[in-house]
């Protein structure tokens, strides 16, 4: 088994015929149908089945996929690794969702970009679920929540960071006279919150059934920047971690309430699977990840 043969295997996967992968790899059609059916030749199985002018994975060829990705990675990880005359470079797939996006990962980004230059860097927004199956299927390797504290069997997960919450308005809000709140407040207001799929909103929607508080209006966005500008506009309140919205409070732009009801356990978290493997770019990033965070 080869890494041109898997290449091209997974090229056929991606684009389901042998003509666009043979021209994507630039290749001629027929060493690709070589590369496949000397693979499946080896391996003794068939891993594609022709529909018409397209052709689909069978089982074997889907759980052949799965190994296919984790060696091309690797393989590409490696290669970059070695040909960077001993300095440290490579890849690195981030996650987060984008509440962290916005205020944590610039600090880190910059502080890990002046130390590894040659590095790059992909970011996927998600929420925890969504990262969470991309951490599982290896296309992100590092993954950072800014939540309540979460755990899954199959991860390693550290907090890093408590993040405060505070409740938000706009300086021309009613709301704004507020020097602390909790749930009971919220009662018949207007309030600007994320979406289900978002723990932190779970969160708040649980405290409210159990005090049975009734807000006059639920507006529910996936953008915290959205979430802001709303609230600046006077169109309601939020209650969100108080990083998101230091900023603007401290630029005048909107009014807070820290939050005084029962605790909520919202912080900064950082994950990988279980089973990675962490290359040196990774470790280095990990690194400069807890000095940066250590020193806020």
């Amino acid at each position: 088994m080869e890494i041109k043969q898997l290449t091209t295997f997974s090229a056929i996967a991606k684009t389901g015929n042998f003509s666009e992968a043979a021209k994507i790899l630039g290749y001629a059609q027929p060493t690709v149908t070589t590369h496949i059916q000397s693979l499946e030749a080896e391996l003794n199985v068939k891993l594609f089945e022709r529909l018409g002018h397209r052709v689909k994975l069978t089982p074997q060829g889907k759980r052949l996929l799965c190994y296919s990705e984790h060696i091309l990675k690797y393989s590409s990880e490696a290669i970059s690794e070695l040909s960077s005359n001993g300095t440290i470079a490579g890849k690195i797939s981030v996650g987060a969702n984008e509440s962290f996006s916005v205020v944590r990962l610039p600090a880190i980004f910059k502080k890990f970009l002046s130390h590894y230059p040659t590095a790059e860097i992909n970011l996927n927004f998600g929420s925890v679920n969504e990262i969470h199956e991309q951490l599982k299927n290896d296309t992100v390797d590092i993954a950072f929540f800014l939540t309540r504290e979460v755990s899954f069997p199959d991860l390693v997960t550290e907090v890093l960071l408590p993040e405060p919450v505070t409740v938000v308005s706009s300086p021309n809000h009613p709301f704004k006279t507020h020097t602390a709140v909790n749930i009971k407040d919220f009662e018949n207001q207007d309030l600007i919150i994320t979406q289900k799929s978002c723990t932190f909103r779970t969160m708040i929607e649980d405290l409210m059934k159990q005090s049975q508080v009734h807000p006059h209006s639920l507006i529910e966005i996936n953008n915290i920047q959205a979430i802001k500008e709303l609230v600046m506009s006077g169109l309601g309140i939020s209650i969100m971690p108080r990083i998101s919205v230091k900023n603007e409070i401290d630029q005048g732009l909107l009014v807070e309430a820290p939050w005084d009801g029962p605790p909520l356990s919202v912080c900064t978290q950082i994950a990988y699977h279980k089973d990675k493997w962490l290359s040196p770019i990774i470790l280095n990033f990990l690194k400069e990840v807890k000095a940066v965070l250590a020193s806020k």
